[in-house]
């Protein structure tokens, strides 16, 4: 059940907000707004020096009515993906009612520092940047998605996936090589050797990538 407080306003920091097509994980190819929001309070995330969303810088501020109209504008219904930064940063009930009530499907995408309740959410990607087991607060989801840093040897990332995943329960999971500043995964061979590595002979985890950087979209 979510709860509202009536009159309640909500102003957002945003980076941006536009259409294009998901590129990673279990949703790849489909058309989608995005709206990401500015800020990220994730400071010990293991890739925040190669985040691709970094510096986080605010546009503009814009409250749920407004970004609704400016997604309405981009794509009259679909899915709408939440993202950041760090978007639980926020109080985001008022904006993922909002863009639920207006008939919108909302994802969300979270490093899973904060648990999420109360929400409307068709889908939630949860996607660790704090490798320890108790930097996951956000248990389940439909998506578990894990960063894998060139530098692990095929030991060290299975024992950070199997201590991840042990804090948790998704329906989906995925291992994702890192992005180089080309647009093209700078690990893939190893991550392929992983998934069909002995570790994963019952086919638990599957490949993600940032497609969407080798479509030549945003």
């Amino acid at each position: 059940m979510r709860m509202l407080v009536p009159g309640r306003v909500v102003t957002y920091p945003i980076t941006e907000i536009f259409r294009s097509l998901q590129g990673e994980g279990h949703f790849v190819g489909y058309p989608m707004v995005f709206v990401r929001l500015a800020g990220c309070s994730v400071t010990d995330c293991h890739i925040r020096a190669e985040c691709d969303e970094a510096p986080w810088k605010m546009t503009a501020k814009m409250e749920g009515t407004e970004i609704v109209a400016e997604v309405r504008r981009l794509q009259r219904t679909g899915i709408v993906c939440i993202t950041g930064g760090e978007p639980t940063d926020h109080d985001l009930t008022p904006v993922v009612c909002a863009l639920h009530d207006a008939g919108f499907r909302v994802h969300l995408e979270t490093s899973g520092v904060r648990p999420i309740l109360g929400m409307p959410l068709e889908w939630l990607t949860v996607s660790p940047k704090v490798l320890s087991s108790d930097g996951l607060k956000q248990h389940t989801g439909h998506t578990l998605k894990i960063v894998m840093r060139p530098e692990w040897s095929i030991a060290e990332g299975w024992e950070i996936v199997r201590r991840i995943d042990a804090a948790g329960d998704f329906f989906h999971r995925y291992l994702q090589p890192m992005t180089g500043a080309d647009g093209k995964p700078v690990n893939l061979d190893a991550v392929i050797k992983m998934l069909l590595g002995d570790e994963n002979a019952n086919g638990r985890w599957a490949l993600s990538t940032q497609t969407h950087r080798l479509w030549n979209v945003p």
